[in-house]
């Protein structure tokens, strides 16, 4: 952790062109953001420069460097955390983040659903419950079905980010992992979903950071992530869009 805050310091660091604005991102809208960073240098002429990482380990950065102009992590719940510290002012609902249950090609536990997750010798891949979002919810659906502790024994690997449970999928350290189902590869895994009324979906926010000294900028940037060009960016790589009546219960 003292190293993932010192490089990220480094990089806070060295990020003073007035011309760019520095976005705390959540690690798994790595891809779609890196997009629209493109899209929105192109038409404005505002670069963007990223901290990916777990929300949790973004909000620590935040809350000691004061300085940034956005932050975008994986659960709402965090940029509510922020508003209440007073970090964040103004956000937008942007995208959903859906779990289900990955695993390796051929599904070697043969894993068809959360439950099995708790049966004895199947090795289990989580985020880590105090880091990122996928940690908190993943430990949350499980406690309502009354298998975490079970589950717990199974586990392998609590991971910092969700991007870290794909590895240990592709490279069949573990038989099955819970990540957002944008991530799934077809190429590499294979999917399991969780019905929706057991399922932990969470919506996806931005928010502009109260400590920007580029509040127009930040603004601009947010309402463009947010915007219809946005969200097809998003919607090219598999994520649901906010608002979405099947998610909205």
């Amino acid at each position: 952790m003292i190293g993932l805050i010192l490089a990220a310091n480094l990089a806070v660091a060295g990020l003073a062109a007035e011309d760019s604005l520095l976005v705390y991102c959540g690690a798994g809208l790595k891809e779609p953001m890196e997009e629209i960073a493109a899209l929105f240098e192109e038409q404005e002429g505002i670069k963007i420069e990223y901290t990916f990482g777990g929300a949790a380990q973004l909000l620590i950065q935040i809350e000691l460097y004061q300085t940034g102009d956005l932050y975008m992590p994986g659960a709402r719940s965090y940029i509510d955390s922020t508003i209440e510290k007073g970090f964040v002012d103004e956000t937008a609902n942007v995208v959903y983040h859906v779990p289900c249950i990955i695993v390796p090609k051929g599904n070697p536990a043969g894993v068809q659903s959360l439950e099995d997750l708790a049966e004895p010798g199947v090795r289990v891949a989580l985020g880590d419950p105090q880091g990122p979002p996928i940690g908190k919810v993943s430990k949350k659906m499980l406690e309502d079905l009354g298998i975490w502790e079970e589950v717990e024994e199974n586990v392998v690997t609590f991971s910092v980010t969700v991007t870290e449970l794909l590895v240990y999928i592709s490279m069949e350290e573990a038989d099955a992992a819970i990540v957002w189902k944008d991530l799934y590869d077809p190429e590499t895994m294979e999917k399991v979903e969780i019905t929706q009324e057991m399922n932990g979906i969470k919506v996806v926010p931005i928010g502009t950071l109260v400590f920007s000294e580029k509040k127009e900028m930040a603004e601009k940037f947010m309402n463009f992530v947010a915007s219809e060009e946005g969200k097809a960016v998003f919607a090219d790589h598999g994520f649901a869009t906010y608002p979405d009546p099947k998610y909205e219960v």
